[in-house]
């Protein structure tokens, strides 16, 4: 039928491993059986593939490599540094009055010495949930995940944010779900991604039911907030009602800026011309 098209799900993944550089994943668990497993699966995938692994984790070194525990070679690889193991409290981001994304310069200094090292890329496991309980400390954990987010497009880092669904909460994870490149699960029925041949990417379906999810997601990460004109490739969108329509028109419009939303789905370009718009531009291929 004309205005519609088959749509993938590029941002979903039900597995740990397939991850290659440039992945950024936020991984859902519940249960520290759940998360084990997971972080078992992606560690070893890393080591056999020729990445430095840093696994980034609550507690002391001795309870991370429990953890790790039945890891190929695991004592082998901490031996001879290709798999280091991370703290979360010797981070700097782990104090509550420091923004998190002060550990970016951190994270680019660990791929550059992964990369002198021999290795092809640095893979991360994060647990992050100690973070966010605060919604002020989510807030800035979600900026910080959108700067990665850019990071992963230009470095060879593979990425694994693992939250707690089960003590957070789905609908706080989802929060964090909607601003990676790469998502397991639908907690979140969009994804706001960055790329590289736009300001950034909205993929999914945007409903009356999660505007507020995205226009909450949209300022936090500063789309569109310093003005000037913005461009959203909008070639995974896969519906978008007109209440999302008027929820980015009124974003632009109240940052004195204007938002192209560009090459959505050809029933969203029809959409958009029976809506007055006042800072939202809908531009469809011909």
């Amino acid at each position: 039928m004309g205005g519609q098209r088959p749509v993938a799900k590029p941002w979903r993944v039900s597995s740990p491993s397939g991850r290659r550089p440039g992945d950024h994943v936020c991984w859902p668990f519940r249960g520290d059986a759940d998360a084990v497993a997971v972080a078992q699966a992606y560690v070893a995938e890393g080591l056999a593939g020729q990445e430095r692994v840093a696994y980034v984790g609550e507690g002391g070194p001795d309870e991370l490599r429990r953890d790790l525990d039945g890891v190929p070679a695991l004592d082998d690889e901490l031996e001879r540094g290709r798999l280091q193991l991370v703290p979360r409290n010797t981070l700097p981001g782990s104090d509550a009055s420091v923004d998190p994304a002060v550990e970016l310069p951190l994270l680019a200094a660990m791929t550059e010495d992964a990369l002198a090292a021999g290795y092809r890329a640095l893979r991360v496991f994060a647990y992050g949930s100690s973070r966010v309980r605060d919604p002020a400390r989510r807030a800035q954990q979600v900026r910080y995940e959108h700067l990665i987010d850019r990071f992963c497009l230009e470095h060879p880092l593979t990425m694994l944010c693992a939250y707690d669904a089960t003590a957070l909460g789905n609908s706080a994870v989802a929060e964090l779900v909607c601003v990676h490149a790469l998502a397991h699960e639908a907690l979140s029925p969009f994804q706001v991604r960055a790329v590289r041949s736009a300001d950034a990417a909205l993929a999914g379906n945007v409903d009356v039911f999660c505007t507020d999810q995205l226009e909450q997601a949209l300022q936090r990460i500063g789309i569109g907030t310093s003005g000037g004109t913005v461009v959203v490739d909008a070639t995974n969108l896969e519906f978008i009602d007109v209440r999302g329509l008027l929820t980015l028109d009124r974003h632009a419009a109240a940052n004195d800026a204007t938002m192209v939303l560009r090459d959505p789905p050809t029933v969203v370009t029809q959409l958009s011309n029976l809506v007055d718009l006042i800072a939202l531009r809908v531009e469809g291929t011909t």
